[in-house]
């Protein structure tokens, strides 16, 4: 994904006002900038990259597993999909869901929000995750 494209896709989902706050921005941007080049980038990460940057807890294990891909020269996403399944199964109350999404994104399949109790905080995520998801896919689809 060229620089270009970046900065759409960062002011695109600024217009639709799907960051929570200047950090969730910020911290999304530097992901992209920091990431979008190496092979392993798709858009499936990119949509994991923005549920990650919502608070600074999840932006610090995204940042370690990108880490970790860029030493290992990562060619795909696998390795971190098996990562996303472990998380998941280690996560409670609406996290859990958060990783689901993040490990339907990783695999680029669809997601929907289960029909459970969720707590507000967790259906705000996910339902800004999957707004946010649609402008990506538009976004990769344009460049």
């Amino acid at each position: 994904m060229n620089h270009y494209a970046i900065s759409q896709c960062v002011k695109e989902l600024g217009k639709k006002d799907l960051f929570i706050t200047s950090e969730h921005r910020q911290l999304f941007s530097d992901l992209l900038n920091c990431y979008s080049e190496y092979p392993f980038f798709h858009k499936g990460l990119c949509k994991c990259m923005y549920l990650s940057s919502w608070d600074i807890e999840h932006y610090m294990i995204m940042l370690d597993i990108l880490n970790d891909m860029t030493i290992g020269k990562s060619q795909n996403t696998d390795e971190m999909s098996d990562n996303g399944i472990t998380l998941e199964s280690q996560a409670t109350g609406y996290e859990r869901y958060v990783m689901q999404m993040s490990g339907a994104f990783i695999r680029n399949e669809p997601y929907v929000i289960p029909d459970e109790p969720i707590e507000e905080e967790g259906l705000r995520i996910m339902r800004m995750g999957l707004m946010a998801a649609e402008v990506i896919d538009e976004i990769f689809e344009k460049y």
